[in-house]
Order: structure tokens, then C-alpha cells, then sequence
């Protein structure tokens, strides 16, 4: 699983919208129980990213489930959760999530939905790899805009820095 470009990935099918869809059926609304295996599974894969996550993971925690569940539940509404998905691969930029980080991601959120999955089989975990590639692609979109406008700004604060430190301190004479 990884990190493809956006018009390599297109929205699932509604069939496979579905079963993602119910495979989520039973989860309780509010419920952090996926997020919790999910970050489970995630540190015991890769360790390191433990230190992105502050110590109380609980809002965290709530977060991760409440967006999951929102862009699951609303995947037959591509325009609007595109939007959302390009925002929050914005957010996760800016907080120093890679792109080298997104399969380890979708590993962990597969085996953690298989956990709760009553009726988990291969199809499903078919399913689920073909909507998160669809995420992470669409993520990755607001990550790289947010990394252009990192380096886009670059240069002014370069120069701004330049400037300011040309001048001479204290009143002309």
C-alpha cells in the first residue's frame, strides 16, 4: 500500500463503499474503539511515531474516530469530502506527518478494522485498502498544497530576514 497521486486512485465503487460501510455497521456512535486499535496498531508497527502523539491520547483518540466515521459515512459525497480530506492532509503536513508515513497508516487502520469487523473476510479488507487509497491520495493533495506554500514563503522570509538585518541599528545620522 503506497502513497499514490490523486488521479492514480479514483473514488471507489458504491459496492465497495458499502461493505467499507459495513464493516463500520456496529460501532457504536462515539465510540473511540477503532481509534484506539487503530493507534495500537500503528506504534507496534512503527514505534516512532509514537513521539507525533501528545501523551493523553484521548482527544486524540476522539478525533481520529469522529473523522473516520464522517468520511466513511459521507463517501457518496466525494465533492465535500474531498475538501475535508484536502484540509485535514493540510493539518497533517503542517504537524510533520510524511508521506512515507501513510502506508503504515493504512496497515493499521485495515488490521484495526478487521478487529472490530464481526464478518471480516478478504473482500472487505479489499475494500477498505482501495477507499484508503483513495484517502491518502486525496490527503496527500492538501499535504503537498501546504508544502508549496511552505516553500513558496520561504524566499519572502529569507528576504525580509536579509533586509532587516541590512539596516543599521539605531537612527541615521
Amino acid at each position: 500500500m503506497q502513497p499514490r497521486s490523486a488521479h492514480e486512485v479514483p473514488l471507489p465503487d458504491p459496492a465497495v463503499v458499502e461493505a467499507v460501510r459495513l464493516s463500520c455497521a456496529d460501532l457504536p456512535r462515539g465510540s473511540t474503539r477503532l481509534a484506539d486499535l487503530f493507534y495500537d496498531h500503528l506504534f507496534a508497527l512503527v514505534p516512532e511515531t509514537r513521539s507525533m502523539f501528545p501523551a493523553d491520547m484521548g482527544p486524540q483518540r476522539e478525533r481520529m474516530a469522529h473523522a473516520l466515521v464522517e468520511v466513511v459515512d459521507h463517501l457518496d459525497r466525494p465533492v465535500q469530502v474531498r475538501d475535508f480530506l484536502h484540509r485535514l492532509g493540510r493539518h497533517h503536513h503542517r504537524i510533520g506527518v510524511r508521506p512515507e508515513h501513510y502506508p503504515h497508516v493504512g496497515r493499521a487502520l485495515v488490521r484495526a478494522v478487521a478487529d472490530i469487523a464481526p464478518t471480516w473476510t478478504s473482500s472487505m479488507s479489499s475494500a477498505w485498502v482501495l477507499v484508503y487509497e483513495w484517502i491518502a491520495a486525496t490527503m496527500l493533495v492538501g499535504a503537498r498544497e501546504a508544502a508549496e506554500e511552505e516553500t513558496a514563503r520561504a524566499p519572502l522570509a529569507a528576504r525580509g530576514r536579509h533586509s532587516r538585518a541590512a539596516r543599521p541599528a539605531g537612527p541615521l545620522p
